[in-house]
């Protein structure tokens, strides 16, 4: 018979059951990070606190922008979780810096977020109006013209991320570590930005090309996967300052295995979600265009009728629900969605392999964990 934790510990010799008490009776990863996740929000608020102080100078207007950049915050702070997974999984057991990271992180991505919502035309973020819309409504209400009421809200969405990519660099440079730690904070976050920004305009060039000549597995490893899950994971490694160069790598490689299987999986909940799950039109994907691997799977094995379709559809704001419907028809019939599936499931399968050999066990069990949950996502 296989003996139980307390069996074990009890024929342990004296240091050994020592440890394996200690070991017994600590909190599990997954605990820990869903500890930390629970005071996620309010870490991010501490730090919007923080920028308000700095630009109370600035009066009113500042102020304002900030509690609507504030507003913006939600979600299920993923990248906050895999900072702290990150950072206790490799040994990490600084609280007040896994805080400053973490918040960090957080703060990246609702600048990011801001510009995206920007780029792309949207109006909401978790089923709400995001602050474009938001910034709109208000010029309007107050009695601008349209036009000026949609550049008033631009720009507003423009500076708050700024601000709070600003902010989350900042965070970083002043973290409670030692400088050469903040150093190294501060140029993995700079060195991701950099590949988010090129991975963004990527994509939106790829509007110009035939949806068969575009590169979406591309532009998913570089504007999704380097910040939001590559980024947030060596954040974390870094600052438990336990981690080698090798394992630095291999969360790097992890990042993008599981970040472009998770815009798959995106795109996927973009075209046959629910936007009552997803917090986002079902429309939207389609009347922007996007160049996702579903459409350019669908293109490449479309016949002619299908491709014509696909031309007249993709990219037209005017597009409806039955235009969609056509265009999901498609995408299903050629192949092209379960193509995609296959796809999500190498790259979950990739991430799992490089997570057994290069990481600490429990670190690698709880990302393998969350890469099984990248399937089946429906929001």
């Amino acid at each position: 018979m296989k003996p139980t934790p307390a069996t074990a510990i009890a024929a342990a010799p004296e240091a050994a059951r020592a440890s394996a008490v200690l070991e017994a009776e600590a909190p599990t990863l997954a605990l820990l990070v869903e500890e930390f996740a629970r005071r996620a929000p309010a870490i991010t608020a501490a730090h919007w606190d923080r920028v308000q102080a700095r630009c109370a100078a600035a009066g009113p207007a500042a102020g304002e922008l900030i509690a609507e950049a504030r507003a913006s915050d939600g979600g299920k702070h993923m990248r906050p979780r895999l900072v702290a997974a990150a950072f206790f999984g490799m040994g990490g057991s600084d609280a007040d810096l896994l805080a400053e990271v973490a918040g960090a992180q957080q703060l990246l991505h609702l600048g990011l977020c801001m510009h995206d919502d920007l780029i792309d035309g949207d109006r909401v973020r978790h089923g709400q109006p995001n602050l474009v819309a938001r910034y709109a409504d208000a010029g309007r209400v107050a009695g601008l013209p349209a036009v000026a009421a949609e550049r008033q809200a631009m720009t507003a969405a423009l500076l708050a991320g700024d601000l709070a990519i600003n902010a989350a660099l900042l965070a970083l440079l002043e973290a409670p570590a030692p400088a050469s730690v903040q150093q190294r904070l501060a140029a993995e976050a700079s060195a991701a930005l950099e590949t988010t920004i090129a991975g963004e305009f990527l994509d939106v060039r790829s509007e110009l090309l035939r949806p068969d000549a575009s590169e979406p597995l591309l532009v998913a490893e570089l504007k999704t996967a380097a910040y939001s899950v590559a980024l947030p994971l060596r954040l974390g490694a870094v600052a438990s300052g336990a981690a080698s160069a090798a394992e630095l790598e291999c969360l790097q490689q992890i990042g993008i295995a599981f970040g472009i299987a998770y815009q798959l999986a995106d795109d996927e909940l973009g075209l046959f979600g629910s936007a009552d799950a997803t917090g986002k039109s079902v429309l939207s994907d389609v009347q922007q265009g996007k160049r996702t691997e579903h459409v350019r799977l669908a293109y490449q094995r479309a016949d002619v009728a299908g491709r014509a379709r696909l031309d007249a559809t993709l990219g037209d704001p005017a597009a409806t629900e039955a235009d969609a419907a056509a265009i999901r028809d498609i995408v299903t019939r050629t192949g092209a969605r379960a193509a995609v599936t296959r796809t999500i499931d190498e790259h979950v399968a990739r991430g799992i392999r490089l997570a057994e050999a290069g990481l600490p066990d429990r670190l690698a069990a709880y990302l393998t964990d969350l890469a099984h949950s990248l399937r089946g996502r429906t929001s």
